[in-house]
């Protein structure tokens, strides 16, 4: 029982930095990849200082296994910086425990960082089982060079058991928090749809007052008659003025701004597909997800182009019909990445595919019709081209073109 204690006392002071870290960014809905990494860099230490400071001991002996489960969210969330200096961290507290195994500990973490490259950095369970396993392995070599008897033998191989069900565990709970704030994220999105579908009718209710004043005093004016003019000229040239302020200032707020940086395509495309997981679930929509485990770098805006991935997948998610499905893959031509899109909707009539790209074109009841041009604006930002093909009642595909970094 004490030592069933022991664990969720240690577990806890894994959990708590994480939880913490999820409350924040939820609450201030981070979409700065730089402000987020940064954020679990803080948190991952942060844990790690818990378990030193507060660790509970499993086992006499035996230093604690479960500091080690930061780590493994370091690399669940492939955070290199992360990685190294949790390592060097571990490495220095293992060895105030076994002062002869210094180079051991080097040669175990490193062994750990070059394990998970090999597995391309997307297996984390499997991951965890061989970290386990090799943690194992390495506490019975330091017990048979101390020449321990056999219940330290029975001690370690409980301990490494204890660490990979308690890393399953915390992962498990790391990517369901996870997937809860995307899905809040993604209800905030929403929100803001909303907003801009409500400040474009108020733009048009706006522009429309002065448009039908022009009309009532032009449709009112005698050309013949000189006081009319002096009259109704000044009152024309004062309500247009407030239309072209009006849409200057819309125009203004809405100027697409690009804050590029180098990232990680395929891992902003997996990101997305996340946060639509649930929904896809819910309304037994079938994926086929081809992306290429290879790291795909490119100079662009991290928000902006998850922007056009959303408002891609959303309007093939309203476009089904019956047995949906949705396909994304990805292939690599020469030095340009292509992000394909299609799904078996009721597809887009050829007179219609035509206009998709005109502002404010839209076939959708409360559509606003900025989605599509807005995407083509990002995608040509980024030196890249968006293809749309559709054949009515069979599908709807879309292809983005993108120049891949040359690191």
């Amino acid at each position: 029982m004490e030592i069933i204690n022991s664990i969720l006392i240690n577990t806890l002071h894994v959990l708590i930095p994480f939880g913490i870290y999820f409350f924040y960014v939820a609450y201030k809905n981070i979409d700065d990849e730089r402000e987020n990494e940064l954020a679990i860099i803080i948190t991952i230490f942060t844990s790690i200082y818990f378990c030193l400071k507060y660790n509970e001991v499993l086992i006499e002996g035996f230093p604690l296994i479960l500091i080690n489960v930061p780590l493994l969210i370091s690399y669940y969330k492939k955070n290199n910086l992360a990685s190294i200096i949790s390592s060097i961290i571990i490495i220095f507290y293992m060895y105030q425990f076994y002062h002869n195994f210094l180079m051991l500990f080097i040669i175990e973490y490193t062994l750990y960082y070059l394990i998970f490259y090999l597995l391309k950095k997307k297996n984390i369970n499997m991951f965890v089982l061989l970290f386990s396993i090799i943690k194992t392995i390495f506490m019975f070599f330091i017990i048979t060079i101390n020449k321990q008897g056999i219940i330290i033998y029975l001690q370690a191989l409980i301990l490494g058991l204890i660490f990979c069900l308690s890393a399953i565990a915390v992962i498990y709970l790391f990517k369901k928090a996870e997937n809860i704030t995307k899905i809040h994220k993604l209800a905030k999105e929403t929100i803001k749809e909303k907003q801009i579908q409500t400040m474009l009718f108020k733009i048009t209710h706006e522009i429309k007052n002065p448009l039908a004043v022009c009309k009532g005093y032009l449709d009112m004016f005698d050309i013949n008659n000189k006081e009319h003019a002096k009259k109704y000229i000044p009152i024309l040239k004062e309500e247009i003025n407030k239309t072209l302020v009006l849409l200057e200032d819309f125009l203004s707020m809405n100027k697409i701004k690009l804050n590029k940086d180098i990232l990680d395509i395929n891992y902003l495309l997996e990101e997305t597909i996340e946060s639509f997981k649930i929904f896809w679930q819910e309304k037994k929509i079938q994926t086929k997800i081809n992306i290429s485990k290879e790291e795909v770098y490119i100079n662009g805006d991290y928000n902006r182009l998850r922007q056009v991935f959303l408002n891609i997948i959303k309007n093939s998610m309203e476009a089904m019909n019956k047995n949906p499905e949705i396909e994304i893959k990805t292939k690599i031509i020469k030095n340009k990445i292509q992000i394909i899109f299609k799904d078996n909707g009721k597809g887009i009539p050829k007179d219609i595919l035509e206009k998709i790209k005109e502002p404010f074109f839209t076939t959708k009841e409360k559509g606003t019709g900025l989605g599509v041009p807005l995407s083509y604006e990002i995608i040509e930002g980024h030196d890249g081209k968006i293809k749309y093909q559709s054949q009515e009642g069979k599908y709807t595909k879309v292809t983005i073109i993108l120049p891949i970094l040359k690191i």
